[in-house]
Formats: structure tokens, sequence, C-alpha cells
């Protein structure tokens, strides 16, 4: 394993994908350059699992011999690795690095997914996000999905970036992990997803008319796939969503207690339809 170049000089050319990370996330450069920020060793390890998703690696010179090791262990082998001490790291990123490790991924594998693929189609259980546009709900998210097997997350388009590097770290990688795509409208992807492989469509909605989860177990037919669709944290299920569900549930709570946070609540739905729980 030979040593990774030590970078003494924060304007070296090499470390140019790493430049003010936090502004060019926030703008959306990072998504429109087709790359992605991962940050902690946990996360860098799940992007080397796929070869060809990782571009670089920066590690700090505390981190790099564990850098190097995870490099040479993985499917992504000839990754390049960079190091650099804490304060250039932190000057280049605009944020405190505790973890010392960040690495750039390619977002191409991951994203221009079809909906409407088998893959999405034919899955037993999905999980859809109408507008969910807070970054860590969206990490919590797919977290969730992870735990109780979902087979996909369909993002209408007014839902937040799962590969921004904040929600890849709530989602503890899982965002990774996920398959994902996005729809220009997602009530009639819905609809033809119902239409194609008659999968059962509900929506989570904290309104007292919505039928009690458990109620509405008890009349499900466990045999067809099911969407499970989690709307934004203050708006809820979009109109257009709720007309093509098949039902709308809520999760008893106790009196003076409106609603759960949206990754709570799916957590919870996913646990009780999930075959895995």
């Amino acid at each position: 394993m030979s040593e990774a170049p030590r970078v003494v000089d924060a304007a070296d050319a090499r470390l140019d994908d790493y430049r003010n990370l936090r502004e060019r996330d926030l703008a959306g450069t990072r998504s429109a350059e087709g790359v992605f920020v991962g940050e902690s060793l946990l996360i860098v390890e799940q992007m080397l699992a796929r070869p060809f998703v990782t571009r670089s690696v920066l590690a700090s010179e505390r981190m790099a011999m564990r850098a190097a090791e995870l490099i040479a262990a993985s499917a992504s082998p000839n990754t390049p690795l960079i190091v650099a001490s804490d304060e250039i790291i932190e000057s280049l990123a605009g944020f405190h690095v505790h973890r010392g490790v960040l690495a750039i991924g390619v977002r191409a594998p991951f994203e221009h997914l079809d909906p409407l693929s088998p893959a999405f189609v034919d899955a037993p259980l999905l999980l859809a996000f109408d507008g969910v546009n807070n970054m860590d709900n969206v990490g919590a998210l797919f977290r969730a999905a992870a735990a109780f097997g979902v087979g996909g997350a369909l993002l209408s388009r007014a839902s937040h970036d799962p590969l921004y590097r904040k929600s890849i770290r709530v989602s503890m990688g899982h965002a990774l992990r996920v398959p994902f795509a996005w729809c220009d409208d997602l009530a009639a992807t819905l609809a033809a997803h119902a239409q194609r492989a008659d999968r059962v469509t509900v929506a989570a909605d904290s309104s007292t008319d919505a039928q009690e989860i458990d109620a509405w177990l008890a009349r499900r037919d466990p045999t067809r796939p099911i969407s499970v669709v989690i709307g934004g944290e203050y708006h809820g299920v979009s109109a257009a969503v709720r007309a093509c569900c098949d039902a709308r549930v809520r999760i008893p709570m106790a009196m003076g207690v409106d609603s759960l946070n949206a990754a709570v609540a799916a957590s919870i739905l996913l646990h009780r339809l999930s075959t895995r729980a």
C-alpha cells in the first residue's frame, strides 16, 4: 500500500473538489456538477463498495492510515487518497470535519432511475416522498426504509436531495443503498403503479377522518404490494396525491398531540407493514 500524497498548501489543485463545500452544497452546484459529498468513514466505506462511484477521498493526517486501509480493502482500490491537516481541510470545507474524512462521489449511478421500471413497480413495499423538503427527515426516512425492507423510494421534485451531504449522514449511508427515483408527477406515477401491479397506495394522514392504522390493517389484502406516501412537514400529502391513494391512515396519539415528525410517522407505519419486522 503506497503512501498517500500529503498536501501542505491549501491552494493545491488536487483539493479543488473540496473547496467551499457548504456554500456549493447550499447553492446546489454540487448536484449540477454531477457529484455529491460523503462524510465519515462509514459513509465513505459504502461509497467505495460500488466501483466507479468514488472520485477521491480526503483524509486528515490522523485518519490517513484508516482511510488507506479502507480503500485497499474495498471494491474501489484505485481510488485516489489525499491527506491534509485538519486545519487545511476545515478551511477548504467551511465547516468542522470532526470525523476527519470526506469523499467526492459521482451521482450518476444513483440518479436517472426510471420510476416505472420493474424494480419499483414490482417491489412489495415502496416509500413515496411528497414534498418532504427537510434534509434531516429525508435522511431519516431512508434509514427507516432500509430498516424495514423497503424496495425503493419515489420522490416528488419538491422533495429534498437524498444525496445532500447531511441527508446521507443522517441516513447512515442508506441513501446510497435504497434505490430512489425522481418523479415529475408523483400522483401519475403512483396511479401507474397501481394499474400495472395492483398496488395499494396509502397516505400517512393525521386528520381525524383518516382510518386508524390497526383498523385498516385488519382489512388489508396482504398479497398486494403497497406504497406508503409521506407528505411534507407542514402541508402533508398534497391533494393530487391523496386523490390517487386507496386510503389515508393515521397513528393514534394522546390527546393534545396532533402529529408526529414525518420520519417518525413513516417508521411506525413501515414497521407495521413490513414483513421483516
